[in-house]
């Protein structure tokens, strides 16, 4: 079963960063880190433990370029790292002088940290230490070239003997064929500098290249960062050469790899590894790497049995096979150097199986899981699915399952040393989550989900939560707990509401824990701020940007306006994320802080018929207290041909019981409509949509990708709610007069239509609230605004209803009149010692006033002709 594990990334509680990747220590400690350049570490919780604490253990956010795909995407401990300190990084920076968004250079640094297995303290980087050591990328020319910051692979991990294993990518265009000077890299900044030498500017062929570091497994002494004697193409004048670190050759982006324990020696053999290699549009890889000099194809090669007309100069003799190839058609295995349909009865499994992203997990060798488990195989793709592979001890593939399906986005899969549970990262942009597969064949803990129908606002505010998004896996019934975090007793209903008093801008931690009869348990929590709210974004320089040319770079200056309650303009914090949107899924490109940024949107290809790209970009402006507004701006491209429009009729709320149902958006060119599940419980297959059975939020992209008539059409998207069945209720509440200060005490009337109990709630005016449904008036003027509630329970839904009355003074001090008076009934004005009177009296009115001290006739009084008026210096009557 899948849980959340920590729920929503947000350790510093003010900064939502995206984690790539996580693992364990041999304590179970848990690391987490960030495309940023931080790395957080956690202890292993107690099971109770609903608000875990993560410690900062690294920060390097400054030397790390982390836009589109790069960023820090590497980290290892050091295999004594208990006893040395050491931890290994791998990310892409800046270049030296250099401007272009996507010229990068790979690097791979030791730290050592301090406390590295203290019984209480948790470690930290010694960043003065002289132990610390750039191992690849001390300068522009010794480091990983990147001209596309898209491929730079990913992962960092220690080979049996010792070794540093580092798997790179091509670091070239990611879309079509790139052979070198690609208009859409930065190949010529990364000459001009000297990231690469001129020999390096062949594009994905450098993967081939025994002289550049890109495309390979590299091999390194963790010590000195030279490449080892035992490396197949090692040379001893130049061992910091990239050719003296190759270890292995021939990948397009092994973005994850994994080493497979009890192999190799603690001598010269790091042993075999499991990589995951992410395909270009066609196939996606799963290999094994058993020996030194190994080339697997890639660019001429991909899949199986895929060639692409590349260099000839670069096309490798009989390069090794992909243990595994699966995305368009059928997946396919080798066993007993056959290729087998996965699915056929050779190898039984999944079909078809699809992703679009190979992701290499772990090996299973733990006693948690059922025993079918043991010694088998958990890799992932980024779209969602954790498959279960069986190889015998020569890697021949004797079944692939499907372990999980229609998960979220996964970037990192890890094991945690004692539970033997299988963790993996759910990756967003905005924000990453945690999740663990817990085996509990009788009985799953609940899953516990908040919402709100506000956040923030000024004292008194009250605001409507309700769980019903929560959900137990074995479809047993909950129950409720809220702590609002202000003192306050807890509510057990499932949707209260609740009152927030506080003279001083505060923010309040709401924690709602939900348990199943057996008394597993969920939590979630959310923030809310009194005396506060966020920014309000007036206007922003790509409010009317709709349309940029295709294949041209886009000159733009990111200027905005927002106003904020407490913070002064020219005070807030800007920050723009650049998103290259394509389907299905997004991927950062870079960050811009502050106002007024002259920008250049990087020259971006159509690809007509085969799939949809455009720009996204998020504006996130944040005051001084931490609140933020995000402004959404798709930005489409102008390819050639007849541009269209897709019209998508709004998808109404289901129940989590609902069948499958059909999608019905139409182009106006006639063309076909593709669909793509973004997120939330559902599923798309062509047309159809299947709900999983769970609730939340679905959001379903609508797509057509144009023709060599057609231009491909900007996305529309549609956002509907899942809920699983509840019996909903009304609430009827009696009208209430209008009262005077001096009115008597009255009671409240309504009642709810399932019978249940009715809470009342003052949220403003001068009144005050006692016995349930007694209230008193205070003796002031204004209107009073009152709540009836009926919280409801875990078979009902809540619901509630307002009503407002006016309370006046039927003889206050001081009396303005500012207003006309019209009509022929007599009207009187009385006030106990003034009237100010600057109004008018029309034709046929009859009006009276009346005061115990004076009457005053300011500019603007008239009295029509016509009116009746009449003023009395008396008191009121």
């Amino acid at each position: 079963m899948d849980e959340y594990y920590t729920g929503i990334w947000n350790p510093a509680e003010s900064r939502v960063e995206p984690i790539v990747g996580i693992l364990f220590d041999a304590n179970s400690r848990l690391y987490a880190w960030t495309k940023e350049g931080r790395v957080y570490i956690r202890p292993n919780p107690t099971p109770d433990n609903t608000d875990p604490s993560w410690s900062l253990m690294l920060d390097i956010q400054s030397e790390v370029k982390s836009g589109f795909d790069g960023g820090m995407l590497g980290f290892v401990l050091d295999p004594d790292f208990f006893t040395n300190g050491f931890f290994y990084v791998y990310y892409s920076t800046y270049v030296s002088g250099g401007s272009e968004p996507d010229a990068a250079v790979g690097r791979v640094r030791r730290f050592k940290a301090n406390n590295p297995n203290h019984a209480t303290q948790l470690p930290t980087t010694d960043y003065s230490s002289p132990l610390n050591l750039i191992l690849i990328g001390e300068s522009d020319s010794t480091g990983i070239p990147i001209t596309k910051l898209s491929h730079m692979g990913g992962t960092l991990v220690f080979g049996t003997d010792n070794s540093l294993i580092i798997s790179t990518g091509d670091g070239a265009y990611y879309s079509n064929d790139d052979d070198g000077s690609h208009p859409g890299t930065a190949y010529q900044e990364c000459l001009d500098l000297g990231v690469m030498t001129v020999a390096e500017n062949i594009g994905a062929n450098r993967s081939q290249f025994l002289n550049s570091h890109c495309g390979k497994l590299l091999r390194i002494d963790p010590a000195t960062g030279n490449g080892l004697p035992s490396n197949p193409f090692y040379s001893t004048d130049y061992p910091r050469s990239a050719q003296s670190r190759v270890w292995a050759r021939g990948f397009r982006n092994p973005f994850r790899i994994m080493h497979i324990p009890l192999t190799g020696n603690h001598i010269d053999d790091p042993g075999d590894f499991f990589v995951g290699d992410v395909g270009q549009e066609d196939k996606e890889e799963y290999n094994i790497v058993t020996q030194g000099g190994q080339n697997f194809g890639w660019p001429h090669n991909e899949g199986m049995d895929l060639t692409h007309p590349r260099l000839p100069e670069y096309i490798p003799l009989n390069p090794q096979k992909p243990i595994i190839d699966y995305r368009s058609g059928s997946g396919r295995a080798i066993k007993n150097n056959t290729i087998f349909n996965i699915g056929s009865a050779n190898v039984p499994g999944i079909n078809p199986m699809e992703g679009r992203s190979a992701i290499a997990g772990i090996y299973y060798d733990k006693d948690t899981y059922p025993t079918e488990y043991k010694n088998t195989y958990f890799v992932a793709d980024v779209e969602g699915t954790i498959f279960n592979i069986k190889l015998d001890a020569d890697y021949n593939v004797h079944y692939v399952n499907r372990f999980g399906y229609n998960l979220p986005s996964i970037v990192s899969v890890a094991i945690h040393p004692m539970e033997g549970n299988i963790y993996y990262l759910e990756y967003s942009p905005s924000g990453s989550s945690i999740h663990r597969i817990r085996y509990s064949p009788s009985n799953r803990p609940p899953i516990a989900k908040i919402k709100a129908d506000i956040l923030s606002g000024n004292s008194p505010q009250v605001v409507a939560f309700s769980a019903l998004d929560s959900y137990d896996p074995d479809d047993q019934e909950l129950t409720y707990a809220w702590n609002f975090g202000d003192g306050s007793p807890a509510a057990t209903s499932l949707a209260p509401h609740h009152k927030f008093t506080n003279t001083a801008q505060t923010t309040y931690k709401v924690k709602l824990m939900v348990t199943d009869p057996n008394g597993e348990k969920g939590y979630d929590s959310l923030y809310v701020s009194i005396n506060n709210a966020p920014p309000v974004i007036t206007g922003s320089s790509i409010h009317p940007l709709n349309m940029i040319n295709a294949n041209e770079p886009y000159n733009l200056i990111l200027t905005a306006s927002a106003t904020d309650d407490h913070t002064a303009a020219n005070q807030l914090n800007y920050v723009w994320k650049l998103m290259l949107a394509h389907n299905d899924h997004e991927h950062l490109y870079t960050t811009y802080t502050g106002n007024n940024r002259n920008i250049t949107l990087p020259a971006l290809e159509c690809t007509s018929g085969l799939a949809t790209y455009w720009y996204r970009m998020y504006l996130i402006v944040t005051d001084q207290q931490g609140l933020s507004t995000t402004y959404t701006k798709d930005i489409n491209l102008n390819c050639i041909g007849i541009q269209q429009i897709i019209t998508f009729p709004a998808i109404p709320d289901k129940q989590t019981t609902d069948p499958i149902f059909l999608l019905n958006a139409t182009a106006s060119s006639a063309l076909p409509v593709y669909y793509y599940s973004v997120s939330g419980p559902a599923t798309v297959g062509g047309n159809t949509v299947s709900l999983t059975g769970r609730p939340g939020q679905v959001r379903i992209r609508a797509a057509q990708h144009g023709n060599s008539v057609y231009s491909q059409a900007p996305i529309t998207e549609r956002v509907f709610n899942v809920t699983r069945p509840i019996t909903q209720q009304s609430v009827t509440f009696d009208s209430i007069f209008p009262k005077l200060i001096t009115s008597p005490a009255f009671t409240l009337n309504a009642t709810s239509s399932s019978g249940l109990p009715i809470e009342y709630l003052i949220i403003s005016g001068p009144a005050t609230l006692s016995g349930g449904n007694l209230i008193t008036l205070t003796g002031q003027e204004g209107t009073v605004r009152v709540r009836a509630i009926q919280a409801g329970s875990y078979s009902v839904n809540g619901a509630y209803k307002e009503r407002t009355f006016a309370v006046t003074d039927p003889c206050p001090s001081t009396l303005t009149l500012s207003q006309t008076i019209s009509g022929g009934a007599p009207i009187i004005y009385q006030a106990g010692q003034l009237i100010h009177a600057a109004n008018v009296i029309q034709n046929g009115s009859n009006a009276v006033y009346r005061a115990g001290a004076s009457i005053e006739l300011n500019p603007g009084f008239q009295v029509q002709t016509g009116a009746v008026f009449k003023a009395y210096i008396q008191g009121c009557h």
